[in-house]
């Protein structure tokens, strides 16, 4: 992602050759490339079943992963997890440590901190009653929405690393956005770019809701 301070670097360099007066204006410039274009082409789409939304490339780096379904794990489905970039260069190498062990393992998108997108198959109200089953209360699913899309959220947390669970109820679906943590990053930037990804899905339902009338 390109910073601010390298637009406004871009800024005044292009006033400082306009002042001196060129003697072939135009000649062999290329236009200065700005923070919007520069965004635009680090944006890449992805899609939700009838929902889009946007990552910055420049900041997070998508992964297919296996994810299993709270409260039970016993249900699982293939998810797209948007992984920070710094973060997903190292996937495959022996260079991780996940949880309180301090041990070094294979670094591997699912342990990974990041953001997954998944449409559930059935009604949200489902997922909540698999809550109750397990003996889990409404003071543990706090309300949460999503730009007028009501849902309930989960947090697990074990050996200081954890995933806060983000259920959407959208006609008879469900959207699950699940966020994990461990930490050890306190990148705003990267988190920033995990809220723009929310942002953008926030206003694909919003488009959704108003199409259905």
């Amino acid at each position: 992602m390109v910073k601010p301070r390298y637009a406004l670097a871009i800024a005044a360099a292009s006033l400082a050759l306009a002042s001196c007066g060129d003697s072939d204006p135009g000649a062999g410039e290329q236009p200065p490339e700005t923070l919007a274009t520069r965004s635009s082409a680090a944006m890449q789409s992805g899609t939700l079943g009838p929902f889009t939304y946007e990552f910055d490339q420049d900041a997070l780096t998508a992964a297919d992963v296996e994810m299993r379904i709270p409260p039970t794990y016993e249900e699982s489905m293939p998810v797209t997890k948007l992984i920070p970039e710094a973060r997903a260069q190292q996937l495959g190498e022996q260079a991780c440590r996940y949880g309180e062990s301090g041990q070094v393992s294979e670094c591997n998108a699912r342990q990974e901190i990041g953001l997954a997108l998944a449409l559930l198959p059935r009604p949200i109200d489902e997922y909540r009653a698999a809550f109750s089953e397990e003996g889990i209360g409404s003071a543990d699913l706090p309300a949460v929405s999503l730009d007028g899309a009501d849902g309930f959220a989960f947090t697990a947390e074990a050996e200081g690393a954890g995933t806060e669970y983000q259920f959407y109820g959208f006609d008879n679906r469900t959207i699950l956005l699940a966020r994990r943590f461990d930490g050890s990053s306190d990148d705003a930037e990267t988190e920033e770019a995990m809220d723009d990804v929310m942002r953008s899905l926030a206003q694909s339902l919003k488009e959704q809701r108003e199409l259905a009338g």
